[in-house]
């Protein structure tokens, strides 16, 4: 029966995570994808640059609301208990791994959304949301690193990658637990993934870097 409740949460996450608020925003409010603009992507930095602050906070704010309330969902369908029972054997933590399951297809929705042809963002402000849910210490962490590589370098998908890789990592140095690691793992990966272009224009130096106090073109 637990198993069948993580299926249900697990489709449930997965609905809210395609719930793209870059894609909803632009459509109701600019009457156009922003999709076909900029980047192409339907992330809270594309809406930035597409639209203005406003469209980007708004855009980040959805994407972050959508997981915390899947991971709200998740915990009222699959009471602690029944979880710690299933997951006996593993001697983990059954809180923080409840909520990184939730927060797992709310992140795939958001980058492969069922209402969206299956194309939006990089799942950076989603993930950002699970991990604020999970251990404010830690979001405050990674934060910190996206703040100082934004400002030493000025490439936001490189801050976002280095948060994505830094994650497992302190997912270790906080809770010893090689299952909330191996979780941590798949986020790192599906979020490289996501970011394997700007990897790619990274290496090839193309990259271009977000510019303050003036509007320029940017790729990520």
């Amino acid at each position: 029966m637990t198993i069948v409740k993580l299926f249900l949460v697990a489709v449930i996450s997965y609905l809210l995570g395609s719930l793209n608020f870059g894609v909803i925003l632009s459509r109701k409010l600019k009457k156009e994808d922003v999709r076909d603009r900029g980047s192409g992507n339907a992330g809270t930095t594309n809406m930035m640059r597409s639209y203005g602050k406003v469209y980007g906070f708004l855009t980040i704010a959805g994407d972050i609301l959508k997981v915390m309330v899947a991971i709200w969902i998740a915990f009222k369908i699959v009471p602690v208990y029944e979880l710690k029972k299933l997951l006996d054997s593993l001697d983990t933590n059954c809180v923080i791994c409840l909520k990184s399951f939730a927060g797992l297809f709310a992140v795939i929705g958001h980058i492969f959304p069922c209402f969206f042809g299956f194309k939006g963002g990089k799942g950076v402000a989603t993930s950002g949301g699970m991990v604020i849910f999970i251990n404010a210490k830690i979001a405050l962490i990674l934060l910190a690193v996206f703040g100082v590589n934004l400002v030493v370098t000025r490439y936001v998908s490189l801050g976002s990658i280095l948060m994505a890789v830094l994650y497992p990592v302190m997912m270790w140095l906080f809770y010893k637990d090689i299952v909330l690691v191996l979780i941590a793992l798949v986020f790192t990966l599906i979020v490289v993934i996501a970011h394997r272009d700007n990897i790619k224009r990274l290496l090839n130096g193309t990259e271009n870097k977000i510019s303050f106090g003036k509007k320029s073109r940017k790729t990520e």
